[in-house]
């Protein structure tokens, strides 16, 4: 098989591998846990972690009655950023919710704003539980707000003849969280062992989020996520555990540990429920505990993620390609401060992309042409030497280096412009710059798909005449030139439903490599004819 027909099946078999990897399967409704920190199953023998979760369920009778003024739901506003506003609950809950004014759940000016609900899709999202029957009581209690002369700082208490619970927030407008000290006084020989900080989330059918909505934790310098399917398995972080979050495609809601080094645990509480807990210690040694939390929810910016907390940037996955997606982001940011149009800033950075690695293009091109003229020898090499491979491989060499052919410049294109790619499809896919940026015309919101299919047909017909422009050899082997004439197409249906940014980045790389190829054939005397394995890479 000729070199140019290895590279073509490993170029068509690489591009359908990471199809499948980042598109068919994120839609696929299942459980996918990445542990990336020590993460057990449920051992025979009661853990710490294990024991905390034991006795969730259970209710005790309560002691003390609901306080009169139950239904207090003091609010605070944060930043002009988000223009968000909380609302805090006295009772199990410690946020009844949470809107953020400047995002919004459709494109509409009178559509509803974002809130914890676009995120976790139920209510209680965000609770602290005393662990033990003699106080799982507490999880129907409300208690009373405090009058405070801070007016960025609120207070909740609840006092019976066992514990005294309190809630300290405090909250400056000029950050986009607030934090919390959440302490507990025992006022007898009864004591807890464990306090649990839980985030809640849920998915259901048909949901088009499915594939992005996720319980994360943060553990030994690395995120891992837990699809939130039709069911969860109970799983136990024996490691220190510095943040937990629910998460969907372009908002977060999480909770930071500031302090007390807690483990995780990880519970399906029903079909296509979870909830993930910060679990802490309660000490023998002491009658009273607190602790310190940030609580944070509001969109997966990076710049803002970063002033919350710098770990909080993992939460953004832009995927294997990390490396590349990031400079591309701060690329395509700056460039909408120059045009002040995201649409208009893909279409640049694909131009200055092409530019970048037309030096790698051309220098592709130009071995291809070598390749061609040496093409009747290394025919007669491969009949002669058909029954000694070791004696091939060396003759092939030879020829090659005797006419200055390198085998690996073809493959460099390659190497280079595809991590780009699947880099810039992780921004274009996740990135909160584009939600329901608009383009012009019929293209209102770049981060959904295009309303009238017009990009993805436009960018199936411009792979089609770049492969007319590019001929497959006569010698091809016919299923391989039957699967590259079908990539526009299979292109084309994946486009349909991914958002119309990224289709646009699609349809104009297609478009300017057609002019730069026909620029590179005229350059090299090449007429319409350059092999099809190294046209398929550009």
């Amino acid at each position: 098989m000729e070199r140019r027909t290895l590279i073509a099946i490993t170029l068509c078999i690489g591009v359908i591998m990471a199809w499948q990897k980042y598109y068919i399967e994120p839609h696929i409704a299942q459980v996918q846990t990445q542990n990336a920190a020590a993460v057990v199953s449920r051992p025979s023998v009661e853990s710490p972690v294990q024991s905390a979760g034991a006795s969730l369920g259970k209710v005790a009778a309560p002691i003390k009655s609901t306080p009169e003024n139950s239904q207090e739901k003091p609010e605070f506003k944060t930043n002009s950023l988000l223009a968000s506003t909380i609302t805090f609950s006295n009772g199990h809950s410690l946020i009844s919710d949470w809107k953020l004014k400047n995002y919004r759940k459709a494109i509409s000016q009178e559509a509803p704003p974002v809130d914890l609900q676009s995120v976790t899709h139920q209510d209680g999202v965000l609770n602290v539980t005393i662990e033990g029957d003699d106080f799982q009581y507490l999880n129907d209690v409300r208690g009373h707000f405090l009058k405070d002369n801070d007016p960025n700082r609120l207070t909740w208490n609840y006092d019976d003849s066992l514990v005294r619970v309190e809630r300290v927030i405090t909250y400056n407008a000029n950050q986009p969280y607030f934090d919390l000290a959440f302490k507990a006084e025992f006022k007898t020989t009864k004591k807890p062992a464990f306090l649990l900080v839980s985030v809640n989330a849920s998915s259901f059918e048909k949901d088009p989020e499915a594939q992005d909505r996720q319980l994360l934790y943060f553990t030994e310098h690395s995120i891992s996520r837990v699809q939130i399917g039709a069911t969860i398995d109970r799983k136990e972080v024996l490691t220190p555990v510095k943040f937990i979050a629910a998460n969907s495609r372009y908002f977060l809601l999480t909770a930071l540990a500031q302090g007390g080094d807690p483990k995780a645990l990880i519970q399906g509480v029903g079909p296509h429920q979870g909830k993930i807990s910060l679990v802490y210690n309660v000490p023998t040694s002491n009658n009273a505990v607190s602790i310190p939390l940030r609580i944070y929810f509001g969109p997966k910016d990076l710049p803002i993620l970063r002033s919350v907390d710098p770990a909080l940037d993992t939460t953004v996955d832009f995927g294997w390609f990390t490396v590349f997606a990031y400079p591309l982001l701060k690329l395509l940011r700056v460039l909408y401060t120059f045009f002040g149009n995201y649409g208009v800033a893909i279409i640049i950075l694909t131009l200055l992309l092409k530019i970048v690695t037309y030096p790698l293009t051309l220098k592709s091109m130009k071995g291809a042409k070598e390749m061609a003229k040496i093409q009747p020898q290394l025919t007669r090499i491969k009949e002669k030497y058909k029954d000694d491979p070791q004696a091939l491989n060396k003759e092939m060499l030879t020829v090659m280096k005797s006419h200055g052919y390198n085998p690996l410049a073809g493959c460099l294109p390659i190497l280079v412009t595809m991590p780009v790619f699947f880099a810039l499809y992780r921004v274009l896919y996740g990135s909160i710059e584009l939600f329901q940026a608009p383009f012009y015309g019929w293209i209102h919101d770049l981060s959904a798909p295009d309303p009238f299919y017009i990009t993805p047909v436009l960018m199936t017909f411009s792979m089609f005449i770049q492969q007319k422009l590019t001929p497959t050899p006569p010698n091809t082997d016919p299923a391989q030139a039957k699967m590259l004439q079908l990539m526009p197409l299979m292109f084309g249906a994946m486009m349909l439903w991914l958002p119309s940014g990224l289709t646009l980045y699609m349809l104009v790389n297609a478009l300017v490599s057609i002019i730069q190829q026909n620029l590179i054939n005229k350059k090299l005397g090449m007429g319409r004819y350059v092999p099809t394995a190294v046209a398929q890479a550009q």
